[in-house]
């Protein structure tokens, strides 16, 4: 079983049966264990632990451990993302000490079953994000401009997705966005852009549509194109992360 919470700007995954092929991401990523350790590849290197933090852009690959995990996915742009980031530094990543998880690990499995809409689940994350020792921080994104795409970006209705129509909106040309977005996030606009079809998706997905109708609608050429973007950038394939899997949008917008 897969509970997802999907929110404007992350991802919070709940399951027993998580396991990714090697990938990298524009998502900073937390993953922690609820029993035990597992057992995870950053960059190469092979670590046991039963926490960490993972910034964006770093490879890595998840062995299924077959106890609980929690996995939290955030936009790189949000101010979730930048509390962590301000935790982690430039560091590819960082491991949680055994200390912190004890508190952690007797608070998700208590309070997540009482999570049963936004204002429940938003109690819930503020509490974890407490006992990993982290605070909302604003964003460092300086331009407005850049604001202003993120924003018309996450309202996005449409299956185009045309960065070039963003571009003239704002007065700006493609490749001008594109390295203003780069300066003030830190990540690629096109990794930025195919994330956010992946996210759209993933939510018609449970939504109730077809993958076949869902990736069309997400602005996929195609299903098999959906499936390739989910398991290079996820590890994981749209069938796979539905399967077995109870979904619940939340709002985390006050």
């Amino acid at each position: 079983m897969m509970i997802l919470y999907g929110a404007e700007h992350h991802l919070l995954v709940l399951s027993d049966a998580i396991a990714a092929e090697e990938h990298q991401h524009s998502f900073l990523q937390v993953t922690l264990s609820l029993e035990g350790e597992f057992e995870i590849d950053v960059e190469g290197r092979s670590l046991r632990c039963s926490g960490i933090v993972i910034n964006s852009n770093v490879a890595h690959r998840l062995e299924g451990s077959g106890h609980p995990l929690l996995l939290l996915l955030m936009d790189s742009t949000s101010d979730m993302a930048a509390s962590f980031k301000r935790l982690i530094g430039d560091r590819k990543y960082e491991v949680l000490p055994p200390e912190q998880m004890k508190g952690i690990r007797e608070y998700v499995p208590r309070e997540y079953p009482n999570v049963k809409d936004s204002e429940s689940y938003l109690s819930f994350l503020e509490q974890l994000m407490k006992l990993l020792g982290v605070e909302h921080l604003n964003t460092a994104i300086a331009d407005p401009r850049i604001r202003e795409f993120i924003g018309l970006v996450k309202e996005c209705t449409d299956s185009e997705h045309s960065v070039g129509q963003y571009a003239r909106s704002l007065g700006l040309s493609n490749s001008r966005l594109s390295h203003l977005f780069k300066e003030n996030t830190g990540i690629p606009l096109s990794g930025y852009m195919l994330l956010h079809k992946l996210q759209k998706a993933t939510y018609f997905i449970f939504k109730g549509l077809s993958i076949t109708d869902a990736a069309m609608a997400a602005g996929f050429d195609s299903p098999s194109h959906l499936a390739a973007t989910s398991k290079r950038l996820l590890g994981m394939t749209a069938k796979d992360i539905r399967k077995d899997s109870v979904f619940l949008q939340v709002s985390c917008l006050h």
